[in-house]
């Protein structure tokens, strides 16, 4: 009788050891419930960050935006591509809203740039609407590591949530840096006041 009690006890914890892995694996975050969203798998979940398998999403970008404020880029990024989505294309229809909308700060001769990128969903993604101005990015699969984050994103707090990322990430396989480049990847949109949702991606080097 004990013995069938112990097995029947190995039994649950193993189950919900699955149950466990299958729900971290490829989580999304809350708004992507609303929102499509590029799809990943979580290959290894480490103390404060994820090391994401993303599958060859698509983006529509702006050119590079020389601005000293983080904000301020990633402002007058996001209204070139909501006119994008309202209409603004050659294709003159409305683009179906997706997250995250991210904005990529690269350092070329020390001075940042941020190119800010909305998700293509994926029904437009063989032959997404183009725009003056705007060009399509296609990843190819990579490994990318994330922290999460909540609140508004600010000048501010940056730096410091790039610095927590890469403490946490020292002596990782494969190496990640965010010395070239950062994405800051928004999922909610501006007038969200509570339970915003953002993170920090390094790309796998």
């Amino acid at each position: 009788m004990a013995s069938t009690s112990k097995f029947q006890f190995s039994v649950l914890i193993y189950l919900l050891l699955v149950l466990f892995f299958l729900s971290v694996e490829g989580k999304l975050p809350q708004s992507c419930k609303k929102y499509e969203c590029p799809t990943y798998n979580v290959v290894e979940a480490g103390n404060g960050f994820e090391i994401r398998k993303y599958d060859s999403p698509v983006w529509i970008s702006t050119p590079p935006i020389q601005n000293k404020s983080f904000v301020g880029a990633t402002r007058n990024g996001f209204i070139r591509l909501f006119n994008y989505a309202r209409g603004k294309n050659k294709k003159k229809k409305q683009i179906k809203l997706t997250a995250p909308v991210t904005s990529e700060v690269s350092f070329n001769g020390g001075k940042p740039s941020i190119v800010v990128s909305f998700f293509v969903a994926l029904e437009n993604q063989n032959n997404p609407a183009l725009a003056d101005g705007l060009r399509v990015q296609r990843w190819k699969s990579k490994f990318v590591a994330v922290k999460q984050f909540g609140g508004f994103v600010t000048d501010s707090n940056v730096g410091r949530i790039v610095a927590s990322l890469n403490a946490s990430l020292a002596g990782t396989k494969p190496s990640f840096s965010s010395t070239k480049s950062f994405i800051i990847a928004q999922y909610d949109p501006p007038f969200k006041l509570f339970d915003r949702v953002n993170e920090v991606w390094f790309l796998s080097e």
